[in-house]
């Protein structure tokens, strides 16, 4: 056996220590929540996806008359 770590990372790189440092802080403001405030938080983050995976639709030019 080695006594390299095992790879968890994006291609296999291991997260750097203040990757590690923000997730644990988001882990800890997520169970510092009620279980109210984590279902807004989820309805918030699901509106969110909604919204981003929309196609995008061109801007209209002109004041709407065809020529």
């Amino acid at each position: 056996m080695s006594d390299v770590p095992p790879t968890r990372g994006l291609y296999g790189q291991r997260p750097s220590k203040s990757a590690d440092a923000a997730r644990r802080r988001e882990f800890e403001e997520t169970f510092a929540m009620s279980p109210m405030e984590r279902v807004l938080l989820a309805l918030e983050l699901g509106e969110l996806s909604v919204v981003l995976s929309a196609p995008s639709r061109p801007k209209p030019t002109g004041s709407g008359e065809q020529p």
